[in-house]
Formats: C-alpha cells, structure tokens, sequence
C-alpha cells in the first residue's frame, strides 16, 4: 500500500513546489495570452502540472542510489513480446480463479497502467483541446519516452537499466489515454476547459485600473525572485561540482543588480516602453499627451518606481556584512510606503514615481 502511495505524495509535493516557483510566470503567459485569468484555466493548468510529477512519480521513482546498482543479471530485463500480459492473465485464472485473479497483482498492475494514462487523455481534450486521436497520439508519445527512458536507465545517467521496459505497458498506457479522451467529452469535465477567447492582441485596450497594475508588479516580482531561484542555484550546482567561485559581492549584488536590469530597466528601454510584467499584462509607460514616453522618462519611473524598490529589497534582504544595512532597510521601508500610498490615494492612479517623472499608463493596444 505504502509502495502505491508515496509517488502520490511525492507528485503533490512536486507539482506544490513548481506551482509555487512558476506559478507567476503561468499566469503571466496567461495573461499576456488571453487578456485576462480564468480560475478554470488556472485550476486544470494546476492539475496538469501535478499530474506530470504524478507520472514522473510512478514511472521513474524511487531512482537507484548509484550508476552500477542494478547491473546484475536477470534484473530489468526488457519485455518486448506484446499481448505477454494475456497469458499471465490464463495463468493466474487457471491457478486462482475467477475470484483469485479479480484481487490479482497481475490484473491490478495492468488496470492502473491503464487508470494512470486517462488524465492524460483527458487533458489533451479538455485542456490542449484536441480530440480523441490527439489524446491517443500524446498517449503513445509519451508512454513510448518512458518505456525510452527505462530502457536507456535514464538517457544513460545509469549504467544499466532499473527498470523493465515493457511493451506491453505501451500498449496498456496508449489505451488508458484512448479511454480517457473519449470520457472527457462527458458534460461533468466541461469545467476542465477555460473559456474560448481570441487573442489579447486582437482584443480592445480596456482601462488602466490599480487592480491590473498591481498584477503586473506581480509578474515582475516573480520573474526577478524565480530567475534569482534559479541562477543562484545553478551558480552553486556548478560551485560544488568544482567550477568557478562566486563571492558575496557577486551573489549578494551583482546578480540582483543584474536580473532587476533585465526585468525592469532594458525593458523599460526598448521600444514598447514597460517591464517584462507590465508587457504581460498589455500595459505601455506613457507621457502626458498619451502616445508612448520617452525612454528616459520610461526608466526614471521604473527606477524611482517598483523596479528601484525591487533592488532595493533584494540586495537589503542579503548585505548582511555592509554597515548601511539597516539604513538601507529602513530608507526602503519609508519610500515603499510612500509609493504606496500614492498608488492607493492617488486620483489619477499615478503613484510617486509617475509623478516625478511625468508619465502614465495606457493600454499598449490604444495605439
């Protein structure tokens, strides 16, 4: 029982810990795709991602604990004769029965390669909306990759196989997902389909409000703190396997100063006039008259607004060995708040740095 489910466990945990680091980008592409964000397309986008930790899960786990571990003879042979499960099927109803062989690990192994694959047509339905020779065909596909990947040891990360490549799990999975596309035309997984839109480009401006400028203050946070995540951990992979080192100055300064200029400031130069995160959520940095800001102006707001607080926050929150830590701490706190403040009250929904720089907010498809 337990060997069934951990790997729920795990896919849950994995699938929580994505959603959580790539989360903000999913709705950032969301947004930047359809206009806006749907809870059903979020949900099933949600869903899907902790469905794939469920398949990496169950096919792939627990991973040996060296390259050589299961190079024995007679271990992970591979299955290539299809229909094999067939007779293992006779064998067991003639030894146990018809009763013996309901409760049989033989029949149950090949009823879940089958359960396993019909979220998987499901979602090629519903969620990529194909049809049923679409859900079919990423059945097979992916099956086919798995069944690959056993065989290989994982692409050669291990010496030998640790697994058993079965075709007849091929064949099992491809209908598992035949079965599942056929069943999502049901009405009760209608809600796993987000709503038919065009495309956010082809749609009208609509009004600058707070609530979607906050929004993209989020995808800019998110980008800047995943994109910090993942060079920091790659930086230290690759520090621990004998490579170069980095020091604090670096980590603690440099590579925040650089992420925040790739995110905010360039971004805020070239044309379009916006951060990574305004882009996404179609919203252009702006002059008084209305037509798009000039470039320096379009990086003064961003400096004095959410991208220099942004530094600010990241490189206050690890120069833990500078003696204007403090300061600079309590200096951010007191122009967050202020920003804040006129982000809030502010009749014309400028903010601070909108008002020291002289621009605003349109809809980059007024234009």
């Amino acid at each position: 029982m337990q060997t069934m489910f951990w790997p729920a466990t795990i896919a849950i945990l994995g699938g929580a810990f994505f959603l959580a680091t790539a989360g903000i980008f999913l709705l950032a592409v969301q947004y930047r795709r359809h206009g806006r964000l749907s809870w059903r397309r979020t949900i099933t986008t949600a869903t899907a991602a902790i469905y794939g930790f469920g398949l990496f899960s169950y096919t792939m786990l627990p991973l040996p604990s060296s390259r050589d571990e299961f190079c024995r003879p007679g271990v992970a042979i591979p299955q290539l004769v299809p229909g094999r499960f067939l007779d293992d099927f006779k064998l067991v109803i003639v030894e146990r029965g018809l009763s013996g062989f309901a409760t049989s690990f033989t029949l149950w192994q090949v009823l879940f390669n089958i359960i396993l694959f019909m979220p998987l047509g499901i979602l090629a339905v519903r969620w990529l909306r194909g049809n049923i020779i679409t859900g079919v065909l990423l059945g097979f596909a992916a099956s086919l990759a798995i069944e690959l990947t056993q065989y290989t040891g994982i692409w050669g990360l291990y010496t030998c196989a640790y697994r058993v490549a079965d075709v007849d799990d091929l064949i099992t999975n491809t209908a598992g997902a035949l079965l599942g596309a056929v069943i999502a035309y049901l009405p009760m997984f209608r809600f796993l389909s987000g709503p038919v839109e065009a495309d956010a480009a082809q749609a009208p401006a609509r009004p600058v409000t707070r609530a979607r400028r906050a929004l993209a203050n989020v995808f800019d946070a998110g980008f800047t703190s995943g994109a910090l995540f993942v060079i920091s951990a790659a930086l230290e992979l690759l520090q621990r396997l004998g490579g170069m080192e980095f020091g604090k100055q670096w980590m603690n300064f440099w590579l925040p100063l650089i992420v925040v200029f790739l995110v905010f400031w360039l971004p805020s130069l070239a044309p379009g006039r916006a951060t990574l995160g305004q882009r996404c959520a179609w919203l252009m940095v702006a002059s008084k008259q209305g037509g798009p800001s000039p470039a320096g102006r379009a990086l003064l707001r961003s400096l004095l607004g959410f991208g220099g607080i942004n530094f600010l926050f990241q490189i206050s929150t690890s120069m833990d060995e500078i003696s204007v830590y403090p300061l600079l701490n309590m200096l951010a706190v007191i122009y967050i708040a202020i920003s804040a403040f006129y982000f809030i009250f502010d009749a014309d929904h400028r903010g601070l740095a909108g008002k020291i720089s002289g621009t605003g907010f349109i809809d980059r498809r007024a234009l």
